[in-house]
Formats: structure tokens, C-alpha cells, sequence
């Protein structure tokens, strides 16, 4: 069968044949109707969604015409998703909720590039671990442990369920996440792979994430030093992830109590490739202007990212933490 003119992956610009339900270089699953104008990428919701200013009424996120990145900023909270300067499409994806002033549920997910349907997956897993930490931020009576370890959970199941195609060689639909539940000065953080969490304040700059991967579990056995590791891209493989053939253990998790102001910031790779240590955020923090809006820092981070390369997708989650607020 020729390929229909025109017809090509909405993900990865391949060309496609009419009836193809799945596309042979990337697995993204294609549209039954691929002419038909693309809706919010963000939470799926139909073209008609999409106002003119650029805005989904249904999620709320921001998508600018003619260019790869949605933002959506809720004052007190922000996120940005940026496909980067190489990559085809983005295969990152984020969830962001705030309840009230002070309550903010966040995922951040990055969709594995060797795997089928990445995209799919971050996207579904974003969504799936969202709607279990909607819940828990606005009921401040369900335990934030177990709301952390279901949502992983939800998305893991969520990935399961994604359509992928065998036809292509790459490994089941896989992502990694990295989520937080934040209510008045209490936050709770889990992870599954290497995406990140960081907490600025004041007086220090911490990594608050451990990556799943065989450098830091090598690093942590004493089998290398962390110079040793840098070098070795292989090391940096991960080692948990969110899919179905993840490995059966649970998610870690780190609490956090901060006793000054300051910026929970949730990240993917893409970000952190260019400026891996805590310290090195700070001092790209410490440049913006004295109260800068948690949505100038998250699209401040992703510039860089992609002034020093873009080579990744990038998403940024940033979310301002004031313990003595009433």
C-alpha cells in the first residue's frame, strides 16, 4: 500500500501508511483521524478545549502556537515542559494541583527513550498519580505515605494499559516519576528513578532524591567513586522505573519540614544533565531578581537547559513553601 500524501507521526514527523495504528519508528500510537487539528497534549481534552489566548479549559495549561512548550502557572505553583532542541517530540510530561493557598500535589514524569510509546507513558502516569494526590491534598485526613505509594501505584497500572506496537525494537512503554504532596509545611516526596527533587532556601541548596541507578547504587556499595561514575554513561542507567516490567519494590520516599521560606523544585534529566548539583541550581536561582514568581524560575531553568543544549526534553515543577504562613 503507497503512504497516504501527507500522512505522518504526530510524535516523530514519520511517514505513515492509512490504517496504521501505531508508528514503526518511535510505537507512538497514531490518531484515528491524523488530519484533524491536535488538542491539549497535556490531559487529552479535544481541540475545542483550547481558547484562543492558547489556554486548555479543562486542565488549564498553556500551550504556545507554532511552539514545543506548555507552561501552566498557578501563582504559588508552576510547571514547564519543554520538548528541547533535539528530540522530535517530548516524551516528558507533569501534573500540578494547588488546593487553596498553601496544599500542592505535583508529578513530574520523563517517558524512557529506548522504550515504546515513552510519551504515552509519562503522560498517563502524570494523570494517573494525579488524580490519587487530588485527593489527598484537598483531604489533609488521608496519610500522605500511603497517598505517595497508591499514586505511584495508579500510574504504574496506568502503564500497563498503554497501547504499544511489537513492530518496533523497543521495550515495553516505560517511564520514570517523581512526585510530591505538599500540605501547609509538610512535604512528602517519592520517587521511582532518576528524576529529581531539590529544596532552596536561604541558608542551603540539597538534593533531596537519590537516583535509581547503578551509579548511585554502585557509589553506594563503595564499587566506584562518583568521579568514576560521571565518566561512564552506562552507570547511569536506572535501575527502577514506572511500567510492566518494572522491579517489584516500592518507591522511596523523603519527608521534608522546612523552618524557612524557600522552593520545593521538581525536575526531569533534562534539566539536571546541565547543572547536576544543588549548588549549581542555586547559583542560577540566586541570578533571577529577589521574588521572582515560581513560574520566571521554571521557565528560566528550562531556558538554560536549552541554551546550553536542549539535548533532552525538559520539565520543570517549582512550588513556593512558607512554614510561618498562616
Amino acid at each position: 500500500m503507497n503512504p497516504e500524501i501527507g500522512l505522518s507521526c504526530p510524535a516523530c514527523g514519520a511517514p505513515q501508511q492509512a490504517g496504521d495504528r501505531f508508528c514503526e519508528q518511535c510505537g507512538a500510537r497514531l490518531d484515528e483521524d491524523q488530519h484533524e487539528r491536535v488538542g491539549c497534549r497535556a490531559c487529552g481534552a479535544p481541540p475545542d478545549a483550547i481558547g484562543e489566548d492558547g489556554y486548555c479549559s479543562v486542565c488549564g495549561v498553556r500551550e504556545r502556537p507554532g511552539d514545543t512548550r506548555i507552561e501552566l502557572d498557578l501563582v504559588t505553583a508552576a510547571a514547564v515542559s519543554d520538548q528541547g532542541r533535539v528530540h522530535q517530540r517530548n516524551e516528558d510530561s507533569f501534573h500540578l494541583e494547588v488546593s487553596g493557598e498553601r496544599n500542592v500535589a505535583v508529578v513530574v514524569c520523563d517517558g524512557i527513550s529506548s522504550a515504546s510509546a515513552g510519551n504515552v507513558a509519562a503522560q498517563d502516569a502524570a494523570r494517573a498519580a494525579g488524580a490519587v494526590l487530588s485527593q489527598a491534598v484537598a483531604d489533609p485526613g488521608l496519610d500522605a505515605e500511603t497517598a505517595i505509594t497508591e499514586a505511584i501505584q495508579a500510574a504504574n497500572e496506568a502503564v500497563v494499559e498503554v497501547e504499544w506496537t511489537t513492530r518496533t525494537r523497543r521495550v515495553d512503554p516505560s517511564c520514570t516519576l517523581v512526585s510530591a504532596l505538599c500540605r501547609g509545611p509538610d512535604v512528602l516526596i517519592g520517587w521511582v528513578g532518576d528524576s529529581r527533587a531539590y529544596w532552596f532556601d536561604a541558608d542551603q541548596a540539597r538534593q533531596l532524591t537519590v537516583d535509581d541507578s547503578f551509579a548511585e547504587e554502585g557509589i553506594a556499595q563503595g564499587l566506584f567513586t562518583p568521579e568514576q561514575a560521571a565518566k561512564s554513561p552506562f552507570l547511569h542507567s536506572i535501575t527502577h522505573w514506572v511500567g510492566p516490567d518494572s522491579p517489584e519494590r516500592p518507591p522511596r520516599l523523603v519527608a521534608l519540614q522546612p523552618e524557612r521560606p524557600g522552593r520545593l523544585i521538581l525536575c526531569t534529566d533534562g534539566l539536571w544533565n546541565y547543572a547536576p548539583g544543588a549548588d549549581e541550581l542555586a547559583r542560577l536561582l540566586e541570578a533571577l531578581p529577589a521574588g521572582a514568581a515560581p513560574a520566571a524560575v521554571a521557565r528560566t531553568l528550562a531556558d538554560t537547559a536549552n541554551d546550553r543544549g536542549g539535548h533532552d526534553n525538559i520539565t520543570v515543577a517549582v512550588v513556593d513553601i512558607d512554614p510561618s504562613a498562616p
